[in-house]
């Protein structure tokens, strides 16, 4: 076992992993008919401009969906592009299909930056970013080094809140208490 890994802020802070796909209904029922996975929180019709989201340092313009739920302690994303240019439109340009498109690391918000700077300090920069009440995230390109990109999440207390509710009252609670600006 190698003694010279650097240490960093996200290292030991693992949480999600992240599906584009093409039609995240299949998709949902997918998980849940198959793997068994229980019901998804969903967030539909979220787009970039309410968002403050960017896209290569740009004003970001695309529109998407977004469900979320937890096998065990690992929050399983599914993200399916509605419109405009986006890392998910990319993946799937690029992928032809539905896959694992990012990993996820979650930390404080307080901390983003401090995690944000760490990574683009290693060669990665920001390929993208959202601020959605429960978290602010940047995504950063390492499918070079390990297939899929890398999120850093930094969680406020309304996402510490949403992951609470989740693991311990499930996602019927979520939707009452889960207030997200869409169309």
């Amino acid at each position: 076992m190698s003694t010279n890994a650097s240490s960093t802020l996200i290292g030991n802070h693992f949480g999600q992993v992240a599906w584009v796909v093409k039609d995240i209904a299949a998709t949902e029922r997918f998980f849940r008919e198959t793997m068994g996975v229980p019901r998804f929180l969903k967030m539909e019709n979220l787009r970039a401009q309410d968002l403050e989201g960017t896209y290569y340092g740009q004003p970001g313009n695309f529109e998407f969906h977004l469900y979320l739920t937890y096998s065990g302690e690992t929050m399983l994303e599914l993200i399916q592009p509605v419109s405009g240019q986006s890392i998910y439109t990319d993946f799937l340009e690029k992928n032809g299909g539905n896959g694992i498109q990012h990993i996820a690391h979650m930390v404080p918000e307080r901390e983003l930056e401090m995690a944000t700077k760490e990574l683009a300090g290693k060669g990665y920069p920001v390929v993208q970013t959202l601020n959605l009440p429960p978290a602010r995230v940047a995504y950063f390109d390492t499918s070079a080094e390990i297939g899929v990109m890398t999120e850093i999440i930094g969680l406020t207390a309304a996402g510490y809140q949403l992951i609470e509710q989740v693991l311990n009252y499930g996602i019927r609670e979520c939707e009452k208490n889960l207030v997200l600006h869409v169309k």
